[in-house]
């Protein structure tokens, strides 16, 4: 058997990989429809999301019908209680959320990379904070502890650089960030998250 073989894991027949690639190149190159690898078996009988991931288009329609349905990947025990809350001036909250604790959660995201997401995530905190009682009553049926502050979720699929640098100086609110990568699996569209920190 050729050294460079790699065992039919190589981009070109004969060209061994960079090192570290032979172990993911599966994951990137094409092969015959029904052709896997053990890798890939091994993956899908682990229960990860697919054998195959490929990169899905992303709609900011897309994000919102699959995201409610992904918060615990988020956070574990994360729940969404509401999603499109009109929150005027400042547009809509894209998903309430409870962790649990029971502390409020605001879930914002965005589908293109810019820094809007920052003060539209910001506005809906303050709307919050200013508009407690009315929330308290939209939400008495869910066991919400407003005496925990709001926490607030950001989504992207990329962070700018200088919004990456201001990360670093928000204390409050508290801020998770969040990246995203919308991936077509076996089951339908889907989403990894990867949080932000130390950037």
């Amino acid at each position: 058997m050729d050294q460079n073989d790699g065992g039919g894991s190589t981009g070109e027949p004969g060209r061994p990989l960079g090192r570290g690639l032979a172990d993911v190149s599966h994951l990137f190159l094409s092969r015959r429809t029904g052709e896997a690898s053990a890798s890939d078996r091994a993956v899908a009988g682990r229960g990860a999301i697919g054998s195959m991931l490929r990169p899905a288009p992303v709609t900011r329609e897309g994000v919102a019908a699959i995201l409610p349905d992904l918060a615990g990947g988020l956070e574990d025990g994360l729940r969404v209680i509401d999603a499109h809350l009109p929150c005027q001036p400042c547009g809509e909250i894209d998903l309430l959320a409870m962790d649990r604790t029971g502390q409020l959660t605001i879930i914002d995201f965005e589908t293109t990379v810019g820094d809007g997401l920052l003060l539209r995530g910001i506005g809906h905190f303050d709307w919050v904070a200013r508009n407690l009682p009315i929330v308290q009553r939209l939400y008495q049926a869910h066991a919400v502890n407003f005496s925990l502050p709001t926490r607030l979720f950001l989504l992207a699929p990329q962070f700018s650089p200088s919004l990456r640098r201001v990360i670093r100086h928000i204390i409050r609110p508290q801020i998770h960030w969040v990246r995203y990568h919308p991936v077509e699996a076996s089951g339908g569209p889907t989403l990894l998250f990867e949080p932000v920190v130390g950037e």
